[in-house]
């Protein structure tokens, strides 16, 4: 009506600057009407009917003033090397649902705190797949499922900062023990859940300072992985083992991303296996033997994502993986370029073949012992740089902050013999161990209350060595020699070094008795 009328008379002209910014572009007569103006309502536009002299910019103002500064931050990324950080717009109202979910579900809640640190305790699940099975309506759970939530319900409680939730953690550790015996005879599939229940059961007990258990749930992990073949995924060669007609093999996965989980839960039990074989001065339960059929052919792992985003090709195979590392035939141009848990899978073989060469060092093997030594430099230098990593991926640091100090520890494992009880300045045990501390400089010590158990043995490696160096600089200082004209580090920097190591331990030691005993071991030369 109001368009009707005032078109039954002529209008004056509206003021320079006062017609809408569409009749403006268009270069059309504007009657300056509002809400929206006569021009723009017959042509169904009225919502870009917008006027400049309002109180405020526009709804498209705004628009194309963030329009232009995403370009300028986009022009910034471009020119800089810098790592882009994405976040997702979803997240807090995500946050928010879940909260209140957890309000609702006390179960939810323990799963909700055991997957923000999943990745410390060897979790190598696809974590939303998992959460999707668990909670998707009128379905019922296996007993392998069931166990291994009675785990993480476990880790749950543990993790919790409530002492109610806390007081339950003892419960849940004994149901699932309780089942634990008869789960793979029932779901083949789920013999995937038994081996992650094991491996969270052994970083459990080994965090606990139970190493006894740990390692038992250690072999029933690896005895898994390779009762189903987890070593010969992708392999090149046919199985000549007679196992094969007892083993309780796992049927085809049903697509990419559970091969995928099958091929990181096989490099998580490697790591495991390799890593605390080392702590418990035992052999690794995986041979790697092709006269026994235990040769490893599985593909070094990949991000799992990557495997639904880039899967292999089907004709795909890999052979020896782990021999040819070791013989360098599979270089360290690529370790940039692959997945944490290749890397990480890559330091754990250093260090164990470190440490068993170094247990039966001669001088006959100096070549083998310069060949390995080599490799563990080289190994080093391509790792990625921790203070490139996203400080709000706390995940990521914490993994690559214990990646960089199992190589360290890799060095000073294979140079322990050389050294024996005098350490100095240019000890390659104390440049490593040196090494080792910077790289705490860069990491809040908030993110290390809650970290992978075995950093503990990795801390002690390290503080034992900076322990070694102040025991020889008193020596020496007692002797009336001055640690300068020794070659010694200097007493104080020494005891710095100790201190701030000990603080990173102590993030972790009110959650973790196995690291507080760590740093009871140190605290003598930490006090003195």
């Amino acid at each position: 009506m109001r368009h009707t009328m005032a078109s039954s008379s002529v209008q004056p002209p509206l003021e320079r600057g006062k017609a809408c910014t569409r009749c403006r572009r268009r270069k059309m007569r504007c009657d300056g009407q509002r809400p929206a103006c006569l021009q723009c309502e017959r042509a169904d536009r009225t919502e870009d009917c917008e006027y400049l002299d309002g109180p405020g910019p526009t709804p498209n103002q705004l628009l194309e003033d963030e329009i232009s500064r995403l370009e300028r931050r986009i022009a910034e990324l471009s020119a800089s090397s810098a790592p882009i950080a994405l976040h997702d717009p979803y997240a807090a109202h995500r946050a928010r649902e879940m909260a209140q979910q957890h309000n609702n579900d006390p179960m939810r809640a323990l799963l909700h705190q055991f997957v923000q640190h999943a990745v410390e305790f060897g979790f190598f699940l696809h974590t939303h797949r998992f959460l999707d099975k668990v909670f998707a309506p009128n379905s019922s759970h296996s007993n392998s499922l069931r166990i291994l939530l009675n785990v993480i319900y476990l880790f749950g409680a543990k993790l919790s900062s409530n002492p109610q939730v806390k007081a339950q953690e003892q419960a849940y550790l004994t149901r699932a023990l309780q089942h634990l015996p008869t789960a793979l005879p029932e779901d083949p599939r789920g013999a995937i859940y038994v081996m992650q229940a094991e491996v969270l059961l052994a970083n459990y007990f080994f965090d606990r300072d139970r190493k006894l258990e740990g390692v038992y749930h250690t072999n029933a992990a690896v005895s898994i992985a390779m009762a189903s073949k987890l070593h010969m995924v992708r392999s090149a060669r046919r199985s000549r083992t007679a196992a094969d007609s007892t083993a309780y093999r796992l049927p085809p996965p049903t697509d990419f991303l559970e091969e995928g989980e099958r091929i990181n839960g096989f490099w998580t039990v490697f790591i495991l296996d390799r890593c605390w074989a080392v702590a418990t001065g035992s052999a690794p339960a995986f041979t790697d033997d092709e006269s026994t059929g235990t040769q490893i052919d599985t593909p070094w792992p990949m991000e799992l994502a990557t495997y639904q985003s880039h899967p292999y090709p089907n004709d795909f195979r890999t052979t020896r993986t782990v021999q040819s590392f070791i013989s360098g035939a599979d270089g360290d141009a690529n370790v940039a370029t692959q997945s944490m848990l290749a890397v990480h899978a890559k330091a754990a073989i250093l260090y164990e073949g470190a440490t068993r060469l170094a247990s039966r060092y001669n001088p006959s093997s100096q070549a083998t012992f310069l060949s390995l030594d080599n490799r563990i430099e080289r190994f080093k230098q391509v790792l990625p740089r921790i203070d490139r990593v996203d400080p709000s991926r706390v995940g990521l640091l914490r993994t690559t902050l214990l990646i960089h100090t199992l190589s360290q520890c890799a060095s000073i494992q294979l140079h322990t013999p050389l050294v024996q009880d005098r350490v100095t300045a240019n000890s390659r045990t104390y440049q490593a161990a040196h090494a080792a501390v910077k790289l705490l400089r860069g990491v809040n010590p908030g993110i290390l209350s809650c970290v992978n158990p075995f950093i503990g043995i990795l801390w002690g490696s390290v503080g034992r060595v900076i322990a070694q160096g102040i025991s020889t600089a008193r020596r020496m200082r007692a002797s009336g020699a001055s640690s300068s004209s020794q070659g010694l580090p200097d007493e104080r920097t020494l005891q710095t070094e100790l201190e701030r190591l000990v603080q990173a331990m102590e993030q972790n030691a009110a959650y973790s008795p196995f690291m507080a005993a760590h740093i009871r071991g140190l605290r003598p030369s930490h006090t003195a």
